[in-house]
């Protein structure tokens, strides 16, 4: 006969009534799980478990409240009342204020950013007639897993040029990994000081980053010391090192010619272009479509991709440009503040050396 409470005939709370639950089954996460949070929403699944033990195993706050020490009573008993009014175990709705932006406004915000991707905030502001800030547009956005990216940059290309490509594309589309990693990609880049710096970003907002010296520094404007390289890389592993240019002082303009480039050829291209299979890989500037150029290169026994005009974007050594302006500064961040003459030139051409030789280490 179990204990009765004193004048009434209702068994004592500390024996929970009905069929005793099983034991749960070993969690299936790992044990140092983070507590869960406090002033959180419970999950659907441990509102189940809760409201189980109270309707069908009979289990009294308290004991629930035992089993899970993190919940507190109130939570316990708001989620055993609140579960005879919920429909299909989601969660009801909250008081306070109602939000904002109702569905009909969201439908228009979405709408209008599938008709404009290049929608401005302003925009999207205009199809709710104002009724929020900025920041509603921002969260829903957030919400939704939308952002707003850079536009993608490519060069105008005129329908000539763009057949060009297709049929570029069309000429190998057939080559597997294998076949491209016997091509030699190469190209000529000018590293100028001051240019090409990572964007940098802070915590510090920015009515503060003056105080704390959180600034990234410029460069001065007007002529800037510069120098022009030369590299390739294949697939294969092989690449040859960072060549700087000079200019030829006979030529009528006094810059990189043909001749400049025939005479890199000549010291690079036997040793780096070894396997007779290789391939290599130029763009159409003049200085190597003459006709001296493309002589020495038909004597070496190399093939020549044909390249379409108007398409850096098709060359993969163009995002290795953008890395090694950034590790200059990485190596020698003290060259935004020298002076321009030839010391700071040199300095600046073994400074992108020197970052070769390091991504090689």
């Amino acid at each position: 006969m179990p204990r009765t409470r004193a004048g009434v005939g209702l068994p004592s709370p500390l024996t929970p009534k009905g069929p005793i639950p099983t034991a749960p089954r070993p969690p299936t996460t790992p044990t140092n799980v983070q507590p869960r949070r406090k002033n959180c929403e419970l999950d659907v699944n441990l509102r189940t478990q809760i409201t189980t033990l109270k309707e069908v195993a009979k289990w009294s706050y308290r004991q629930i409240h035992a089993k899970y020490p993190d919940l507190s009573l109130s939570t316990i008993k708001m989620t055993c009342l609140r579960s005879r009014i919920r429909h299909k175990k989601e969660s009801c709705p909250r008081s306070g204020r109602p939000k904002i932006l109702d569905e009909d406004d969201r439908q228009k915000i979405l709408q209008k950013i599938h008709e404009d991707p290049r929608a401005s905030y302003d925009d999207l502001l205009s199809e709710v007639s104002h009724k929020c800030k900025k920041d509603s547009i921002a969260r829903l956005l957030h919400i939704e897993g939308l952002r707003r990216w850079r536009v993608m940059k490519r060069p105008h290309l005129k329908p000539e040029h763009a057949a060009t490509r297709l049929s570029w594309a069309l000429r190998y589309q057939h080559y597997t990994k294998e076949d491209f990693n016997r091509v030699f990609w190469s190209d000529e880049c000018t590293v100028e000081r001051g240019f090409g710096l990572r964007l940098a970003y802070s915590f510090i907002r920015p009515s503060d980053q003056a105080i704390q010296g959180e600034v990234q520094p410029t460069p001065h404007r007007g002529f800037q010391v510069k120098q022009m390289f030369w590299a390739a890389f294949s697939g294969s592993l092989r690449r040859s090192g960072l060549v700087a240019l000079y200019r030829d002082p006979q030529s009528p303009h006094q810059g990189v010619n043909r001749f400049v480039i025939l005479d890199l050829y000549q010291r690079i291209l036997p040793t780096l272009l070894i396997d007779p299979s290789s391939i290599f890989q130029q763009d159409n500037a003049t200085t190597h479509t003459a006709q001296i150029v493309r002589e020495f290169i038909a004597d070496l026994g190399r093939e020549i991709m044909i390249w379409p005009p108007c398409s850096p974007d098709l060359n993969p050594i163009e995002n290795l440009w953008t890395l090694l302006k950034q590790k200059i500064y990485e190596l020698r961040p003290d060259l935004l503040h020298m002076p321009n003459n030839n010391t700071t030139l040199a300095i600046l051409i073994d400074t992108c050396e020197g970052s070769i030789a390091a991504n090689r280490s």
